[in-house]
């Protein structure tokens, strides 16, 4: 299916709900996101998020966006019943509704608030996985971060592409064969970049490109053009951070 980010409605539904004990009891929600426009999204995504982290994000975004949010409804904190069936449905409607609602304001959904809550968390895990070198556990994390970050912004965003970039970054560093899949949609989106903030990472990419169309056989001359293009202009060429290392150093969780 084509990650390409299509000009529909988002579509929010709490799939499940668990119970959890430990380390003190709660529930998590876990929330299903897709589009089903213009076809059918064989690949939604999925968080899990706790009442406290939708109530932390609901008060973030009263405090950034006072006036939107001044219409829009949270369910209020119970101080018993949390674990019945009939609150978890509840709130699982509720929790449906504030989604749909605030990502069809185009402030917040543009906000570092929700972006955050949409993603750190399984960022955060699949980093903790990168730094143990465990590679294939953070490929998944991260694809599913892409995938829907990407349902939720433009192609060329700077999250949407900083969240590429990373996971490009580590298919190769796992030599997962989907590394080259997810290259050449970087490649493919990075033709119309102009931000100066988003470039730095066009030259470590590139370079990650030439090695892996020179370990698949594939012809590399096209972006070994490109790279002496960028020297030209000035660039520094050879000598850069890894692409991965890049990427990671820019996010501070």
């Amino acid at each position: 299916m084509d990650v390409s980010n299509f000009c529909n409605d988002l579509k929010f539904e709490v799939v499940s709900a668990r119970t959890i004990d430990f380390p003190k009891k709660h529930v998590t929600y876990r929330v299903e996101v897709r589009k089903d426009y213009p076809e059918l999204d064989t690949q939604p995504n999925y968080i899990e998020r706790r009442y406290t982290e939708f109530l932390d994000l609901y008060k973030s975004l009263c405090i950034e966006f006072p006036t939107i949010m001044s219409s829009i409804s949270f369910p209020k904190k119970a101080l018993m019943g949390n674990f019945t069936q009939e609150m978890i449905s509840s709130r699982s409607a509720s929790f449906q509704s504030f989604l749909k609602l605030i990502t069809e304001n185009e402030q917040i959904k543009n906000s570092n608030t929700l972006i955050n809550f949409l993603q750190d968390k399984e960022q955060q895990e699949a980093y903790n996985y990168i730094i143990d070198k465990k590679y294939d556990q953070a490929v998944p994390l991260l694809e599913n971060c892409f995938r829907m970050i990407n349902k939720i912004q433009t192609d060329r965003h700077p999250e949407v592409l900083r969240s590429l970039c990373l996971l490009v970054a580590c298919c190769e560093a796992n030599k997962d064969p989907q590394a080259e899949y997810f290259a050449e949609i970087a490649l493919h989106r990075y033709e119309a970049v102009s931000d100066v903030d988003l470039l730095k990472y066009y030259v470590p990419l590139l370079e990650l490109c030439v090695h892996l169309y020179w370990s698949s056989g594939r012809d590399k001359t096209f972006i070994e053009e490109r790279l002496s293009r960028l020297k030209r202009c000035g660039m520094k060429v050879g000598g850069n951070c890894t692409l991965l290392d890049m990427v990671l150093a820019d996010k501070v969780f």
